[in-house]
């Protein structure tokens, strides 16, 4: 097991370097006399860097919730047959330019960031020493690290960021999930994620709450600005056709209204 953590440790060594790095850049050059304040900005430029990603994460979910109906009809057309089923769901994403996997995306990007700042959180190297010093000198713990009420670098002793931590995603994944079969998950996930949280480090906890409060105000403003402005354009779009339909039933009433008359006065 050592050497597996050992090759993970090879692998995010680079992220971890980039993560502190921005770290101490706003600390030293922004003056930013506070650890916890720059792991929030650090939250902020990693959030900005997948924005591109995460809307396109809630185009797709909100594509795939549009076409519910179709792949009901495909599962019942093929029931029983689930090779069947498999092949012509996948057909019907290609077809309508769907990637169910594309929801993932931002998630698994995350997480060698989640880690690696887990573990610049739990061994920094000297990038972050050599300006803040190490967690403890001579048995003290180093102010340094403190925010708030906490040392990031230790668990919270009031439990109130895994608290928050457990609002701010279900509130999150409510605001995400479209699947109305996927309803149980805004009550587990959170729930789950709240209980392991309980014993990480508090700077963990800040990157989590804030990024969980990044994607509330996100999710938001593509609620409202795209999403409904999308539905809105579907919907003048259907009332110009039904104007259109409704005027070519006008036009086909006057047009056999005039061959009546003419064939009145011709009798």
């Amino acid at each position: 097991m050592s050497g597996i953590y050992t090759k993970l440790y090879e692998i995010l060594a680079p992220i971890q370097n980039v993560l502190e790095w921005i770290v101490i850049f706003f600390y030293k050059n922004w003056h930013i006399a506070s650890y916890g304040i720059c792991i929030i900005l650090l939250t902020i430029v990693v959030r900005l860097v997948l924005t591109p990603l995460t809307i396109s994460q809630t185009k797709s979910m909100a594509k795939m919730q549009k076409l519910q109906p179709q792949l009901k009809e495909i599962q019942e057309k093929y029931k029983g047959d689930k090779q069947k089923i498999q092949q012509e769901t996948m057909e019907f994403y290609k077809k309508n330019n769907v990637n169910p996997l594309a929801g993932c995306l931002p998630l698994l990007l995350q997480m060698p960031v989640f880690f690696a700042l887990f573990n610049a959180l739990r061994a920094p190297s000297q990038i972050i020493t050599s300006v803040l010093g190490e967690f403890t000198v001579n048995g003290v713990v180093n102010q340094n690290f403190n925010f708030l009420w906490m040392n990031l670098n230790e668990k919270d002793p009031y439990y109130i960021l895994p608290i928050l931590m457990i609002a701010t995603m279900f509130l999150s994944t409510k605001m995400t999930t479209t699947d109305p079969k996927q309803s149980k998950i805004m009550y587990i996930m959170p729930i789950v994620f709240g209980f392991i949280s309980i014993n990480l480090a508090s700077g963990i906890l800040v990157y989590w709450v804030t990024t969980n409060v990044w994607s509330i105000g996100q999710q938001w403003v593509v609620n409202k600005f795209i999403i409904r402005g999308k539905k809105e354009e579907e919907l003048k779009q259907k009332v110009n056709r039904l104007a259109e339909e409704e005027l070519s039933v006008e036009e086909r009433k006057k047009i056999s209204g005039k061959r009546r008359k003419k064939r009145k006065k011709k009798n």
